[in-house]
């Protein structure tokens, strides 16, 4: 028999509300779909058969080494690879990777060598430990810096997390400022509070519509207190009075900051200076 398209929407509206529940139940999943969202019921039926399929494995899959997981191929030691043959034999093993849908990356590629790339694929992540599941349609990632952290990586990280933190007042704004250690502005010392309010201020009336923001990062000095200097370009709604009835003005604004950073004892970087040059 042949349902009309509303009749298979709504069969598939009714499963999926059924599912839904069986999996908040069973898995603790919850699932909330946007007012405005355009998912099909069709497409949430996939998408909620991937999750029940994801968690049914996960719930009984067992654990082993990813040089298991890739069928214990036999691997080249550094050593015994030629220096112009490098490139190639890297390519090798990353196709074994591939193969079984597992994804290498590297975030800041020139600051890592060939050679220490080709013994984090063939000795390290090898003995790393992961799940063994194998679900059509679903990749492992791994990030190199996840297992060596780049305080460059961490700092670029960090300024981003705290600028657009701000920009949208989330209540977490001051998570990548330093605690207990002097913060300064323009190298003058300042209470946290300050330099909160401070920061704030820089954004002020930038209204929720953001049109662009985005983050260039100069100049980049690792050291015990570490220097990046970075543009932040925003353009954006300003504020509206209440005599615009049609909302504020487009800004197109270039902060040129100074940053400065520590190491936190949690792990990342921790902001605790800057500059600005508008």
């Amino acid at each position: 028999m042949d349902y009309s398209e509303d009749a298979q929407n709504f069969f598939l509206n009714e499963e999926n509300k059924k599912k839904k529940k069986e999996l908040k139940e069973k898995f603790g999943g919850d699932f909330h779909k946007p007012d405005d969202s355009k998912l099909t019921p069709e497409l949430e039926n996939e998408f909620l058969n991937y999750v029940q399929q994801f968690e049914e494995q996960a719930a009984s899959t067992e654990y082993l080494k990813v040089i298991e997981y890739l069928g214990n191929p036999v691997f080249k030691k550094l050593e015994a690879v030629n220096q112009i043959d490098l490139s190639e034999e890297i390519e090798k093993v990353m196709q074994i990777y591939n193969t079984n849908n597992i994804n290498i990356h590297v975030v800041e590629n020139d600051d890592v060598t060939d050679e220490e790339f080709y013994k984090f694929i063939t000795e390290e992540l090898p003995e790393h430990v992961m799940q063994n599941m194998r679900i059509e349609g679903m990749n492992t990632n791994y990030i190199y810096e996840e297992f060596h952290p780049n305080d460059k990586l961490d700092s670029k990280d960090t300024i981003e997390h705290l600028i657009y933190d701000f920009l949208n007042n989330s209540e977490y704004k001051d998570l990548h400022i330093a605690n207990e250690k002097p913060l300064s502005i323009a190298g003058k010392i300042v209470s946290k509070e300050k330099f909160i309010k401070s920061f704030a201020a820089l954004f002020e009336d930038v209204d929720k519509l953001i049109v662009r923001e985005e983050v260039l990062f100069n100049k980049i000095e690792i050291t015990d207190k570490s220097k990046v200097e970075a543009d932040l370009i925003l353009r954006y709604k300003q504020k509206s009075t209440s005599s615009e009835k049609s909302g504020g003005k487009e800004i197109n604004k270039i902060f040129s900051f100074a940053f400065e950073l520590v190491r936190s004892e949690y792990g990342g970087m921790d902001v605790v200076g800057y500059e600005l040059e508008m």
